[in-house]
């Protein structure tokens, strides 16, 4: 398996195929948009915004692995949880779903030299070394919004964690 396979097979698991962890797909299901916007308090974030902020940053890294320039970011990281608040849930899942598959399909149509470049000029991050901090970050959210639904009692151990 190349690493192209491995990194293609990690996008899928994070967006439907739940294997040693739970996908985005079984981590949001059935899930209202009441309960996506639910924080057992004000320090915290809700499914909603963890969801925005994995959407954010996964179309910005997406476009720069693209060479597609990306706006100057407004404000720090907290915008992040917030840049998509004029949409409404369902939306908000899709342009997850998309950016994902937009990953795995663009990952597929690349050159297996491209994961040994630099992630930007000047940069010693290669895009394999990204991609994997990539990958990561979306599970830790996902495991985030299972930890949610649990305090929330929205969390069914069908779902795949009990």
């Amino acid at each position: 398996m190349s690493r192209k396979d491995i990194l293609i097979e990690q996008f899928l698991c994070i967006q439907k195929k739940s294997y040693w962890f739970v996908s985005f797909q079984s981590a949001v299901a059935d899930l209202t948009p009441e309960q996506a916007v639910w924080k057992k308090s004000d320090r915290e974030n809700s499914i909603r915004e963890i969801v925005t902020h994995l959407v954010f940053w996964n179309e910005r890294f997406l476009n720069l692995f693209k060479g597609i320039p990306n706006e100057k970011m407004a404000g720090d990281n907290n915008f992040t949880f917030t840049f998509l608040e004029v949409l409404d849930w369902q939306e908000v899942i899709e342009r997850f779903n998309t950016v994902i598959i937009n990953w795995s399909d663009t990952i597929g149509q690349c050159e297996e030299g491209k994961l040994d470049q630099a992630v930007k000029e000047g940069s010693k991050e290669t895009w394999s070394e990204s991609l994997s901090s990539i990958t990561l970050h979306n599970v830790y959210h996902i495991g985030q919004i299972v930890s949610i639904r649990k305090m929330q009692g929205s969390w069914k151990k069908e779902q795949g964690v009990s």
